[in-house]
């Protein structure tokens, strides 16, 4: 069950979509942003970034995430997408979300597509069959 409050999850939305105003995406048009709810309560923002060879190009949501652990947090509570199509994370950022979800399946995934109905996911059901770094016996809040 995602653990998320109401307030929570309009902080979340505001935070990323004021994030998105920052984006750089030139060549796609496609300008999302992200918020990440950390194990402490703080909010950590991002945009996605292009670079004209395309497969540089960073997500919002891991942009939120090299934030977060840049501030030096470690652990992931909840994260919102504001984006023009889904707010669904990619196969990518789902990877990066749960390095730092401390293998809680019940992460909140704020989805808010603009123009569109808010839908709160649970990271375990988006990404069923995660690996990660409990696999090797890590905690990512210990480093």
């Amino acid at each position: 069950m995602v653990h998320i409050s109401k307030n929570e999850i309009e902080t979340l939305i505001a935070a990323a979509a004021k994030a998105r105003e920052h984006a750089y995406a030139p060549y796609s048009g496609h300008t999302v942003g992200a918020a990440v709810l950390d194990g402490d309560g703080a909010v950590h923002q991002g945009c996605n970034i292009e670079f004209v060879t395309l497969q540089q190009t960073v997500h919002a949501e891991r942009a939120a995430i090299v934030n977060m652990a840049s501030a030096g947090a470690r652990q992931i509570r909840a994260v919102a997408v504001v984006g023009p199509y889904s707010g669904v994370p990619c196969a990518e950022c789902r990877q990066a979300i749960w390095e730092f979800c401390c293998a809680d399946p019940d992460v909140a995934i704020v989805s808010a597509p603009v123009g569109g109905a808010v839908e709160i996911l649970r990271l375990g059901d988006i990404y069923p069959r995660p690996y990660g770094p409990e696999t090797k016996n890590i905690d990512p809040r210990r480093f």
